[in-house]
């Protein structure tokens, strides 16, 4: 189950953080799968190569780790609220060494919009595959932006999925001046998970190690029916969610599982 603490914090900060939420051996065979399906880079210079000519867009881990198919993802989910019938996919995205680059941690602060599919983002997914440092391109995140992006929405509706005459950028410009705070990265182990809201806004992050950064990413939300709008920003932030301690039923499973702890 969550506890009344975890749902408080996500509620003020936008993420959850559960250490060791996957085991070693589930770390060790999907990093195994990234390695050889990039065959395997041992330099700098060799994963700057494969990056520039490898496509990601295509590649999903063996028994990948979603909602729909991951026994403990699929208990956490349904803490969320369980009479979603969560949708979404996951993406790697591996950032290679840049050991000499200048650090400017967040670079691009912006929101992930379901650009290419008819969802309702609600709950998003990040782990690494391998330990990643302060500055092994963490992703940087804004704790409690997702507060500040539904209030700028509230005023300017249009702006969501730039419906109205700003740009992308603009519009992420004019979220990231209204924070008040600086970003923090999410540095972490191998196997922990970071869920963050998805009107959180973050921003990727120079990888100065000497190791791969191998961060798998996943958007999860419920499909819109036809005409349906994704969010009323006049109405209540949280009612798509049901964020409640104690037990938690999925629509997956005939036996009502307790949630994922930390």
């Amino acid at each position: 189950m969550l506890s009344t603490e975890q749902i408080h914090t996500f509620k003020r900060d936008g993420v959850l953080i559960l250490k060791q939420f996957f085991s070693p051996e589930e770390i060790d065979r999907w990093k195994h799968q990234v390695l050889n399906y990039f065959k395997q880079p041992q330099t700098p210079a060799d994963w700057r190569t494969t990056l520039l000519n490898t496509h990601t867009t295509s590649f999903y881990l063996d028994k990948d780790p979603t909602p729909v198919n991951h026994p403990k993802m699929q208990q956490l989910y349904a803490c969320f609220n369980p009479h979603i019938k969560w949708q979404g996919e996951n993406e790697l995205v591996a950032r290679g060494p840049e050991i000499d680059a200048e650090w400017l941690g967040a670079r691009a602060p912006h929101l992930d919009y379901p650009v290419y599919a008819p969802l309702r983002t609600l709950a998003n997914s990040l782990f690494y595959l391998k330990d990643v440092s302060d500055y092994g391109a963490p992703m940087m995140y804004w704790p409690g932006s997702h507060h500040i992006a539904w209030d700028y929405y509230t005023q300017h509706p249009q702006d969501y999925m730039t419906q109205g005459e700003l740009s992308q950028d603009q519009v992420f410009k004019r979220i990231t001046d209204r924070m008040t705070g600086p970003p923090v990265p999410f540095s972490a182990e191998a196997g922990d998970l970071l869920i963050w809201h998805a009107l959180m806004l973050h921003s990727p992050s120079v990888n100065k190690s000497h190791s791969p950064r191998l961060a798998i990413i996943g958007r999860w939300g419920n499909q819109l029916h036809k005409g349906e709008e994704r969010f009323d920003f006049n109405g209540d932030q949280w009612q798509h969610w049901q964020l409640n301690a104690g037990k938690c039923h999925s629509k997956q499973s005939k036996n009502p599982p307790k949630c994922a702890t930390a």
